[in-house]
């Protein structure tokens, strides 16, 4: 279950909206038409609030999708019984 982004960095309700629907350009439109800011700043600011929350983070996609280290194990086993097997199978004559 998600929650809503925290709301204490006093961004206005609009943009907090926007940034829980997804739409980070509408969130730094709604805070440069608030706060009366360049777009480089509004930009910022949204970019150092999606970082520091992690549920909007998820919500925008910009999640790195990770690949455990269990996967990693079973696939390096896997690998070295395949390589024995085959060294086996080749080289069984020559014992």
């Amino acid at each position: 279950m998600t929650t809503q982004p925290e709301q204490s960095t006093g961004f206005p309700e609009s943009v907090h909206d926007a940034l829980w629907r997804g739409k980070r350009s509408e969130a730094i439109d709604a805070l440069q038409r608030e706060w009366n800011i360049s777009r480089d700043e509004a930009r910022e600011l949204v970019g150092s609030f999606i970082l520091a929350n992690k549920s909007v983070r998820r919500r925008m996609g910009d999640e790195q999708p990770t690949i455990g280290w269990g996967f990693i194990r079973w696939l390096i086993l896997f690998q070295a019984i395949v390589v024995a097997i085959g060294y086996y199978l080749f080289y069984r004559d020559s014992w």
